[in-house]
């Protein structure tokens, strides 16, 4: 056969089942670079006697292969199609001669044989030691693998292919394809239910590369274990390693919703060089967690595989003993169990780095009963656990002799011999099995364990290897009821076919399928009455068909094996029964092993007899090179400065109009790091197709004004409604319309139940935890509406909420409802995630009282700047309010009230000068942010503790600890939270002077409190509770009357500048059209002067109102717009308008009616002439209140009003007649007709309770005069809302705030209950 020196060549036929018949591996150095490993036994090598382990293959078919890659020099044996012949040119081992010898058979016939021999000393004192070892190169295969039949060459280091696709067997069709190499084209497989006549093209089976272990005429798709399995100490080549890498991380990243290639290829380069390093890449979470996932949903034998998105991801790959393993299962199975609400969970220890080093669950399932031989043969316990049994009794461990003895935890880490440990009994939930209707089933002593857990399989993924990753969900009833009932295992049938008096000596009396039935029903019921998740077979063939329908839909195909997918019993009367399905594998996987006892290589040598029966190796010892003993540490270290740097992440957002919601969130994040990886981000800054990849997001947010999101969270609420709501889904939105966040509130939220049952399994949030706390006013009708809605939103795209939805009422208890939420939701969190076992609890409530910039005397001063001008009012604002604000010039300021009026209502002209940022249209806000009255500001500078200059430009520091080679340094650093500015500008223009102080900036004051006396009391007001909020309510103290009532305070300067909250913009509706008058933005004001203590205290001012009642003529205004989407006119003109508002509640009504006249003048609609446009005004006497009459009149003349109504609450000689007395009173009619038959709009402007009842009154009239009921009235008045033909724009501050709020309080105060010191809603 040849003729070169320790050179022979051989020439074999590759067969179809085992390829050649032999197993090699890369060579660590030198050429040529494949080493044959293993012979098999009955393989085509074998039958020729002339290849040998150690032998190096140099050539294939004439083809050179010595230089190639492993994976290059590999491929030209797979290409070779089946049945084909193939030439070796093999060189035989170093140090030993290897030729042909010619030999007489004793039947006289000649024949040639391989002869290999050693060709010096070092040869033979190798052959010596391989036969002291019993592995001489006669031997075939080792021990293990020879009961397993053929592992050949093409299974035993599988590269990588197309999408993960791993070769696989056809049940239905016996083939398979001829090459391992990349899949040539195929048609999708057309699979079809029998039952409904359906098809499905199934084109993900199609990038199959093959299609093993089936061959022509020979399926066996049925076998418990079809594939060989990776032979004990193989480690994966670094080339197959990258291919099977770069095919994850690439599927990864495509994954994402926003991926950049940049960043995939920084990771990829990031892989590729761990691997050339150590051989393996370490993964980072995330890819840990889709690649988890990502196993689970291509489990083909997987019938409940709906819930993979839900599958909740425990990262051991830290652990380093058998002990911190047995910790964190005790962890799964704890969170798992879940008090019989079961969870899928996985457990990933660290991955396999050279074989030899393995993590291993060595028990098949977490929990299993053991099994005893009785002295007459029988088996009491489990039978199928016998083996494993007596390899914990070997190990030390000692049952109770019972038939329901939990076996041990015996586990093995990093390639140590195994340990065991008991479960505790605490973790473990079981269940007597009873039965509905046979009270004696309960006398057969039957239970069961409630967690399935399969702990053995290897899960495979993007080439790294985790021999230990245990998971677990939860039964189906089959599954238990073929526990009890299969010959191999409890073996119940006959007992319970004879207690049901069944005739169990004929099989056609089918008794046996009597009592199977009959078990399950015990199951299900046993199950179900304890409140421990399990699933009935037909719902589960139920949720497969629409995983099938989704996969199908999602990525062209879903790996399926129909023989293990449909029920054991029932089969028929299922319909996967009828659906065809296509078996084939894909990466990332669930790999079947070796038992552990079966494979694993003793350190110690085992003295117990039954381990030595399954000993792997008698002679592991090896010495480790330095350099391996250094990677491996280097390793380690690695995974774990990882692992202390990995915690799961928690996001905050936060939306705000006042700043309260972002003191809230701070203070969320303040607890929340104590066990998370916690960050908070406005809700404006936050990249919201960042949101599926989150693992828990915390939402605190307000609402503004009726029910809408504040400014920074408009955005964020629009895009989950667009991921709600895709662009091309169905629905009745009219053209032109707005869908309003606001509207996906409680009432929306019943109307959608049905809807949000469908999306339970799944969505673009499937992944993601949140909770959320919603802040708002009781005295608005939708209450904190915005937060309620991106709950339900939540909830609709398939995120979990671990908490239930928050309220706090600013009229009311708002800080005590927050902090009893927050501490219950960081409870639930570490709860839902299993985490923060070692937090101090007691420490991590007391952060809520503070955070890195909370104060403390001491913590903070004042610097005086050098040469550092003082910032401009504008740059100041828009930096502090993170919003771009420009000047507007006051142009006028006109009273429109009579001069005899009590009140004043004012209105303001003011100049853009042509400023883009200024730009709007009728119905839109503008923001303005006004001064402090100068009084007040004075009066406080001089309560202030002396030796800061109040018109110097100064800054605030705070006073850090930072890490330094030396320990622990302090150091000053600027506190950027003001511009730098003078003392009295930031009093004037930055801070909020007059709002009640909060409990927790008045404990701060009490530290400076010389009096002990008003130190306590301002302790007892800084606890909250009922005696704060009275106080806040009916004093109401501006900062200088809290000065006052304290004469003893010395505040720091310091103090107020970096706790007090920040003076926010005031909003009024745009009174005027900018057609009408460009250039101009026009605001009606009501100036607001109250007094608090049943009106004997001082006099109240607002601050952004007396502030423009007292600008003059040039004045700067610091301004910015604020777009109302949901209150603009119509698109179509010809649509009818009703426009109702009460005094200042004209405002936006009036750059209605000036628009409309401009078009009317203009000719704008000529084609389509203007619908009616009726103005419905409110004010209490004719000749004091009513503002814009002459407008009003005139604009009627223009042909722009159709008709005018005044109601009038104070007019003397008249009954007082309101808006809504109007509406229901005078135009019912024409109201009804607007709504039902016009399809018009109707715009509401002014304050809560005139709002409220105006809603009320038009709800009545479709009662009355549209022939509705009250129900059918409010939904057809809410779907008016979500199609934004119902317009509100209610005032956050009126000139009966007072009342408004006193009612609003006393209903949030029914709602609250006091207990001790801590309040509970």
């Amino acid at each position: 056969m040849g003729d070169r020196q320790n050179t022979i060549v051989v020439k074999l036929v590759k067969r179809e089942v085992d390829g050649l018949g032999i197993s090699a591996k890369p060579r660590t150095a030198g050429n040529p670079t494949v080493l044959i490993e293993e012979v098999i036994r009955g393989g085509p090598a074998d039958q020729t006697g002339m290849v040998q382990p150690g032998d190096s293959i140099i050539a294939v078919n004439g083809q050179v292969i010595e230089g190639l890659s492993y994976l290059e020099a590999t491929k030209a044996i797979r290409d070779v199609e089946p049945g084909q012949p193939v030439e070796l040119v093999l060189r035989g081992p170093k140090w030993f001669n290897t030729y042909l010898e010619t030999v007489r058979m004793e039947n006289g016939e000649t024949k040639a044989v391989r002869v290999t021999r050693p060709s010096g000393p070092i040869g033979a004192l190798t052959l010596l030691i391989k036969r002291i070892r019993g592995n001489t190169f006669e031997k075939r295969a080792i021990r293990k693998l020879q009961n397993r039949g053929d592992l050949p060459l093409h299974n035993r280091a599988v590269s990588s292919t197309p999408n993960g696709i791993v070769p696989s067997g056809c049940p239905v069709t016996g083939r398979k394809a001829a090459t391992v190499g990349p899949a040539a084209t195929r048609r999708p497989t057309r699979l079809k239910n029998w039952l409904n006549e359906r098809r499905l093209h199934d084109t993900l089976n199609a990038k199959a590369a093959s299609v093993t272990p089936c061959s022509h005429g020979r399926c066996v798709g049925s076998l418990m274990r079809p594939r060989p399995y990776t032979a004990p100490g193989y480690f994966r080549p670094k080339d197959e390693v990258l291919q099977q890498a770069k095919d994850f991380i690439f599927d990864y990243y495509a994954s994402l919703k926003k991926s950049s290639a940049d960043d995939r290829d920084r990771r990829w380069a990031d892989v590729q060089a761990q691997v050339e390093e150590r051989g393996v890449y370490q993964l980072t979470y995330d890819e840990l967690v889709y690649g988890a996932k990502m196993a689970w949903r291509n489990s083909p034998r997987c019938i409940g595989r709906i819930q993979w998105s839900k599958l909740q991801v425990f990262d051991a790959r830290d652990v380093t003993t058998a002990r911190g393993m047995f910790e964190a299962i005790c962890r799964h199975i704890k969170w798992a169990t879940n008090g019989g609400n079961l969870r899928s969970a996985i457990t990933v220890f660290p991955p396999r780095t050279d074989g030899r080093h393995d993590y291993k669950v060595w028990n098949g399932q977490f929990m299993k009963y053991a099994a005893y031989e009785m002295p007459d043969g029988s088996i009491l316990g489990d039978p199928i656990n016998l083996d494993f049994t007596e390899v914990c009794q070997a190990l030390g461990w000692k049952g109770a002799g019972s038939g329901y003895d939990l076996l041990p935890l015996v586990l093995s880490a990093n390639g140590e011999d195994p340990e065991w440990f008991d479960i505790p009994k605490d973790i473990v939930m079981e269940v007597n099995i009873t039965h509905p209707k046979y009270d004696w089933f309960s006398e057969l002593g039957i239970k069961w364990y409630c967690v399935p857990a399969v702990s053995n399989m290897l899960f495979d993924c993007g080439g790294v290897e985790f021999s230990a990753a245990p998971f677990s969900g939860w039964y189906m009833g089959t599954e238990v009821g073929r526990d009890l009932c299969d010959v191999n295992r409890l073996n119940i049938t006959e007992t319970v076919g004879r207690r049901m008096g069944l005739d169990i000596a004929r099989n056609s009396s089918l008794w046996k399928d009597a009592v199977l039935v009959e078990v399950n029903i015990a199951v299900l019921h046993s199950f179900q009455s304890n409140n421990v998740t399990i699933s009935d077979h037909h719902t589960a063939s139920e949720t497969f068909i629409k995983h099938l329908e989704n996969e199908q839909r999602l990525r062209g195909g879903c790996p399926s094996d129909w023989v293990w997918i449909v029920p054991p019993m029932s089969a028929s009367l299922t319909e996967v029964f009828h659906q065809e399905m296509a078996y084939y594998l894909v990466r990332p996987s669930f790999e079947y092993q070796d038992d552990a006892w079966l494979v694993h290589l003793w350190r110690k040598k085992p003295q117990n007899p039954v381990l030595l029966k399954y000993a792997y190796d008698e002679n592991p010892t090896r010495k480790y090179r330095f350099k391996e003993v250094a990677l491996a540490v280097k390793f380690a270290a690695v995974l774990m400065k990882k692992a202390l740097d990995k915690r799961v992440k928690a996001t905050i957002l936060y939306a705000t109009e006042t700043g309260k919601s972002e003191s809230f969130a701070s203070s969320t994040l303040g607890i929340f790091k104590h066990a998370f990886d916690a960050k908070m981000m406005c809700m404006d800054d936050y990249d919201v197709t960042e949101l599926g990849k989150e693992d828990l997001v915390i939402i605190v947010t307000s609402t503004f004004g009726n029910g809408d999101p504040p400014d920074n969270g408009e955005a964020f609420g629009q895009a989950l409604l667009h991921m709600r709501h895709p662009p091309g889904s169905v629905g009745k939105k009219k053209s032109g319309s707005v869908r309003r966040v606001s509207s996906i509130s409680k009432a929306s939220y019943r109307r959608q139940q049905n809807l949000l049952r469908q999306l339970r399994d799944g969505g673009a949030l499937g992944k993601v935890r949140y909770a959320v706390f919603a802040l708002g006013s009781r005295a608005y009708p939708h209450f904190c509406a915005f937060g309620h809605a991106i709950n339900t939103l939540f909830e609709e795209l398939g995120a979990e909420r671990i908490h239930p939805v928050g309220e706090g009422d600013e009229l009311c208890g708002q800080e005590e409802s927050f902090r009893a939420w927050v501490k219950g939701a960081f409870k639930s969190a570490c709860e839902r995630f299993d985490v923060g076992h070692d937090v101090n609890m007691e420490e991590a409530n007391a952060s809520l009282l503070g955070n890195d910039f909370s104060w403390a005397p001491g913590k903070f001063h004042v610097v005086q700047t050098k040469g550092l001008p003082e910032t401009d009012i504008l740059e100041g604002l828009s930096k502090l309010h993170r919003r771009t604000v420009v000047s507007s010039t006051v142009i006028s300021r006109t009273q429109l009230q009579a001069p005899e009026s009590s009140r004043q209502t004012c209105l303001v002209r003011l100049e853009t000068h042509g400023a883009h940022e200024l730009r709007y249209v009728p119905g839109d806000h503008v923001g303005i942010f006004p001064a402090n009255e100068e009084r007040l500001v004075r009066e406080i500078l001089d309560r202030l503790e002396q030796g800061t200059n109040p018109d110097c430009v100064i800054q605030i520091e705070a006073q850090q600890e930072k890490k330094s080679a030396a320990g622990l340094v302090k150091t000053w650093t600027t506190h950027e939270r003001l511009p730098p500015c003078s003392l009295r500008t930031a009093l004037s223009r930055y801070l909020d002077i007059t709002t009640p102080p909060s409990p927790q900036l008045l404990l701060y004051l009490a530290m400076h409190a010389t009096s002990s006396r008003e130190r306590t009391e301002l302790e007892a007001l800084g606890k909250g509770g009922p005696r704060y909020e009275d106080w806040k309510f009916e004093v109401a103290p501006t900062l200088l009357e809290v000065l006052q009532d304290f004469p003893s305070l010395q505040v720091p300067p310091a103090l107020l500048l970096s706790q007090l909250p920040v003076l926010q913009q005031r909003y009024y509706s745009i009174s005027s059209s900018p057609h009408m008058h460009p250039g101009e933005i026009h605001a009606t004001v009501a100036v607001v002067k109250y007094r608090t203590r049943g009106g004997q205290g001082p006099e109240h001012r607002g601050v952004c109102s007396n502030w423009l009642n007292t600008v003059k003529s040039g004045d700067s205004v610091p301004s910015f717009i604020r777009t109302a989407k949901n209150f603009h006119l119509p698109e179509n003109p010809s649509l009818p308008v009703l426009m109702v508002g009460p005094g200042t509640g004209i405002a936006p009504l009036r750059s209605f009616w000036q628009q409309r006249q401009v078009d009317i003048k203009s000719g704008t609609n000529s084609m389509r002439p203007p619908g009616d446009m009726t103005l419905v005004f409110g004010c209490r006497q004719s000749k004091l209140d009513h503002i814009y009459k002459e407008e009003v009149a005139q604009a009627e003349r223009d042909g722009a009003l159709s008709d005018i109504h005044t109601a009038l609450s104070r007019e003397p000689g008249t009954p007082k007649m309101y808006v809504q007395d109007i509406l229901r009173q005078q135009i019912s009619r024409k109201v009804r007709d607007l709504v039902l038959r016009d399809g018009g709009h109707i715009y509401v402007c002014g304050d809560v309770t005139m709002a409220t009842d105006v809603c009320t009154a038009v709800q009545k009239i479709l009662e009355e005069h549209g022939g509705m009921s009250a129900a059918r009235a409010e939904d057809f008045v809410n779907n008016m809302k979500d199609n934004n033909r119902y317009h509100e724009d209610i005032f956050g501050v009126t000139l009966k705030t007072h009342e408004v709020q006193d009612a609003a309080r006393k209903r949030g105060a029914s709602l609250m209950v006091s207990d001790g010191d801590s309040t509970r809603l």
